[in-house]
């Protein structure tokens, strides 16, 4: 899954970070790029929006790199019943 996250936030910034669970950082990693898209849009903006994209981009990456997959615990009850057969 580490790796699916690194993938999908190279071509946009907080979605690998949402795959993982990282809600709050994939949303405002998601919110700061395309805010920087937007003002790069200006001639200004290009100032600001360039590193916002650049600095959203970068974070979504170590987000998802430095993730550490939790292993899935699996608790079985076994319970027989009185009067039924071993094998059911």
């Amino acid at each position: 899954m580490k790796a699916v996250a690194i993938i999908l936030n190279f071509f946009i910034p907080g979605v690998g970070s949402l795959v993982i669970g990282k809600t709050g950082a994939g949303i405002a990693q998601l919110i700061i790029y395309f805010v920087g898209l937007f003002l790069t849009l200006t001639v200004i903006g290009v100032i600001i929006g360039g590193p916002m994209m650049l600095g959203a981009w970068i974070w979504g990456l170590v987000t998802a790199a430095t993730h550490v997959d939790q292993p899935v615990q699996v608790h079985v009850v076994h319970t027989h019943q009185p009067g039924g057969s071993p094998d059911a």
